[in-house]
């Protein structure tokens, strides 16, 4: 496994396009982690049909390898999508008219990173174009139709918010356009079992190069995730140095929710203030606000985010080194372990769920 740090496009992004309009919390202690930072291990899911989907990933990341891991079949590179046979579609799937999960847990999409998304957009385009079927982005509040690549939009070189799309467009409409201000470019799909699999362009190219995650507190959430699990916060900029130090957890850490941004696969703009990001040993994960808030889904549909097991995106899996050390750990910071110490593979793990109900599979894995 490759244990290169990456981070995602969209916590730079998100950083530089929606800077200001989060004013910093008070920094609160993080003190030393009592655990190492864990490995991202793996994501399980619930399939039908996982020879299905084991094809449908290698068309689309050639270079991974189907496999098996404790008995499961398997897709891997980077990480390793884990498959159980289920005799029916489990819930959870993502619905592509109501533009979300149904139900929608904490989990919202798998990420994988190309050097040339105009040549991945094109030969998978010339598959079957139902299995690689793309999402529309949408690029503003008066965009109808979307475009198959954030790319193709006129602003879509940027994450910009109501406001500052509003402020670009009266600029623009006064000054000569020079190019693209960034490389951005992302757009999705969804895999046969239903998950919501993202692209975007970015320097290395890893078939698991980001993940994103929907929470009621995000900043929250992140915090939980240093406390209980051993990773830390993304590292943010010293005002009198300019050098870029570990950042203590946010306090408060619930903070009122920011305007909607394009470019979106959701017709009403995503919510993407707060944002909370996290590091661990192989790379990153960022929380986003869950986006049914102020009847952004219609009626009767602003509900607390469901738990993850059962689902198509089952659980998601964290490898340790020293899973007694994790297990002492967890009951000191107060975390219930639901199941384990149980085999799994050549070693043992446990299941817990974080806040919002997500279930987190700790493995032993020897260094």
């Amino acid at each position: 496994m490759r244990v290169a740090l990456r981070v995602s496009p969209f916590v730079v992004l998100a950083a530089v396009g929606l800077s200001g309009l989060l004013a910093e919390p008070r920094p609160l202690a993080q003190g030393p982690a009592a655990l190492p930072m864990p490995t991202f291990h793996h994501i399980h899911l619930n399939s039908t049909d996982p020879e299905r989907s084991l094809e449908w990933y290698a068309k689309f990341w050639p270079r991974g390898k189907k496999t098996t891991y404790g008995g499961f079949p398997a897709f891997f590179d980077d990480i390793h999508l884990l498959y159980n046979k289920v005799s029916k579609q489990s819930p959870g799937a993502f619905d592509r008219k109501l533009q979300r999960s149904v139900p929608q847990s904490a989990f919202w999409t798998f990420g994988s990173t190309f050097n040339d998304t105009i040549a991945m957009f094109d030969r998978l385009s010339k598959l079957d174009s139902r299995a690689f079927e793309f999402l529309p982005v949408y690029t503003g509040p008066d965009d109808d139709k979307g475009v198959l690549r954030s790319a193709l939009g006129r602003y879509g070189d940027q994450l910009l918010t109501l406001s500052q799309l509003k402020e670009r467009a009266t600029r623009e409409k006064h000054e000569a356009i020079t190019g693209v201000s960034s490389n951005q470019d992302f757009g999705y799909l969804v895999d046969p079992d239903g998950m919501l699999v993202e692209f975007n362009k970015g320097a290395t190219e890893n078939f698991w190069g980001h993940q994103h995650y929907w929470h009621e507190q995000p900043l929250c959430a992140a915090n939980w995730y240093v406390t209980h699990l051993g990773m830390q916060l993304a590292p943010a900029r010293d005002p009198n140095t300019g050098q870029m130090v570990t950042r203590e957890r946010w306090n408060p850490c619930d903070v009122p929710v920011g305007e909607v941004s394009y470019p979106s696969f959701i017709r009403s703009g995503q919510l993407r203030i707060p944002i909370g990001n996290v590091r661990f040993a192989n790379g990153g994960w960022s929380w986003y606000t869950r986006q049914c808030r102020f009847g952004r889904c219609g009626p009767g549909n602003d509900q607390p985010l469901s738990k993850s097991k059962g689902q198509v995106v089952d659980h998601i899996g964290l490898a340790y080194p020293n899973l007694d050390a994790v297990i002492a750990h967890l009951k000191t910071t107060g975390v219930p372990i639901l199941s384990g110490p149980y085999k799994l593979a050549d070693t043992r793990a446990v299941m817990i769920e974080d806040l919002d109900g997500l279930s987190l599979e700790l493995v032993e894995v020897k260094p």
